[in-house]
């Protein structure tokens, strides 16, 4: 699998590009991010403490998270706190940055034979 690139709008994962958020699973499966979960806030969707639980369900070794072209995905401190304890608790490792930043980030991960999960916000 190899994430090729994002813009605005979009990303480009193995030739295939998606209009949408979306999630990697452990299992290299790759779905449309649910945002049903998730606080508006000032325009945007949250990133929900549910989302996460959904995504470390697989037992993922790395976890990551692309917080949009801008980084400016909300968090709300509860599950910033809720993620700092992941590292931790489950000994996940947490890799978190603009998604145009974490595409390199994300595809050695994948090279690194561990268990990956992520989220990928595409706009803002």
């Amino acid at each position: 699998m190899n994430f090729e690139k994002t813009t605005f709008g979009s990303i480009t994962i193995d030739g295939n590009q998606y209009n949408h958020d979306l999630y990697l699973l452990v299992d290299g499966i790759i779905t449309e991010r649910d945002k049903s979960h998730s606080k508006h806030i000032s325009g945007h969707r949250e990133l929900s403490k549910w989302e996460l639980e959904q995504l470390i369900t697989e037992g993922p070794d790395i976890l990551i998270i692309g917080m949009g072209q801008s980084g400016v995905l909300p968090i709300s401190k509860e599950t910033k706190f809720w993620l700092e304890s992941l590292k931790t608790e489950r000994n996940i490792k947490i890799i978190q940055d603009k998604t145009p930043l974490i595409l390199d980030k994300t595809n050695e991960a994948l090279r690194s034979n561990k268990k990956v999960a992520g989220i990928f916000h595409i706009t803002c």
